[in-house]
C-alpha cells in the first residue's frame, strides 16, 4: 500500500519520472506558447502545493510511529492490491512510453486543435524543448538505486529505531504525538508565507460563511418545513401558471 500511494503521489503532484510531470510540461508548454504566462506561472504554483499536501498525506499514514489504537492494522488484502499494481504498471508502461497515448490523443485532437509538438522516436518536441520519458525513467531508476545499492552493501547491521529513541533540540519529547513526522508539518511553511496568505484566506471564507448563512437564512423563511406552508406555495404556483397561460 505504501508504494502504490507513493507512485500515486509521484504521477500526480507531477514530479519526474512519471506521467504526471509529462502531461503537466505539455500543459506549461501550450500556454507559454498561447501567452498565458500569468495562467501557467499559477499552474506551476500550484503544482509545488499539490506535492506538498500529497507528501503530508503519505508522511502521516505510513511513517513516523502509530497511534496505541492503530497498532493492529496490518497491510490490505491481495484482492485490495492487484488492481492497485494494475494501475501501477499502467503508469510506469505510460511512463516510458508515452507516445503509446499523448500520439493517438494528439492525432485525434489535430483536426480541431493545431498542435505544435512533434516524434522522434520516444521524444516528444515542442517549441519549448523536449521530453524522453524513456530516458528520464533511465536516469531516476539509476539515481536512486546506486544509493540503495551502496547503503546495502556498507549499512549492515541497522539499529531498529523505537518509539522514544528521538529527540528534540537535545530534549526529549513530552508528549507521544510530537514524536510523529507530521506533528506540525507546517509550520515551516505557515512562517514562511503565513504572513500572505493567512490575512486574505481567512477575509475571504469568512465573507463565504456569512453570506453563506444569509442565502441559508432566506431559504430557511420560504422552505420551514411546515406543510401548510407547503401546501401554499402549490396553489400560488398553480395561480400563477393559470394566469400566465391567459386563464386556458
Amino acid at each position: 500500500s505504501f508504494i502504490s500511494v507513493l507512485i500515486a503521489i509521484i504521477a500526480l503532484s507531477g514530479v519526474p519520472p512519471l506521467s504526471g510531470f509529462g502531461s503537466k510540461w505539455l500543459l506549461y508548454t501550450a500556454g507559454i506558447e498561447r501567452g498565458w504566462y500569468l495562467q501557467t506561472a499559477v499552474a506551476v504554483f500550484a503544482s509545488t502545493i499539490a506535492f506538498l499536501y500529497c507528501y503530508r498525506l503519505i508522511h502521516t499514514i505510513f511513517l513516523g510511529q502509530l497511534k496505541p489504537r492503530f497498532k493492529e492494522i496490518k497491510e490490505a488484502s491481495l484482492w485490495y492490491l492487484i488492481p492497485q499494481y494494475m494501475l501501477i504498471i499502467a503508469i510506469m508502461a505510460i511512463s516510458m512510453y508515452p507516445n503509446l497515448i499523448v500520439k493517438p490523443l494528439a492525432a485525434a485532437v489535430e483536426s480541431y486543435f493545431p498542435t505544435t509538438i512533434d516524434w522522434n522516436g520516444y521524444t516528444v518536441i515542442s517549441t519549448l524543448g523536449y521530453w524522453n520519458g524513456n530516458a528520464v525513467m533511465y536516469v531516476t531508476m539509476g539515481v536512486f538505486m546506486l544509493p540503495l545499492i551502496v547503503l546495502i552493501l556498507t549499512q549492515r547491521k541497522p539499529q531498529l529505531v523505537k518509539q522514544f529513541n528521538i529527540v528534540f533540540a537535545a530534549e526529549r519529547p513530552d508528549r507521544p504525538e510530537t514524536t510523529h513526522v507530521a506533528y506540525n508539518f507546517f509550520v515551516p511553511y505557515q512562517k514562511a508565507l503565513g504572513f500572505l496568505a493567512r490575512p486574505y484566506a481567512t477575509r475571504f471564507w469568512s465573507i463565504v460563511s456569512e453570506w453563506t448563512q444569509t442565502t441559508a437564512s432566506l431559504f430557511r423563511q420560504i422552505y420551514t418545513g411546515n406543510g401548510q406552508t407547503y401546501a401554499l406555495h402549490i396553489i400560488l404556483y398553480v395561480v400563477g401558471l393559470y394566469f400566465i397561460s391567459g386563464g386556458r
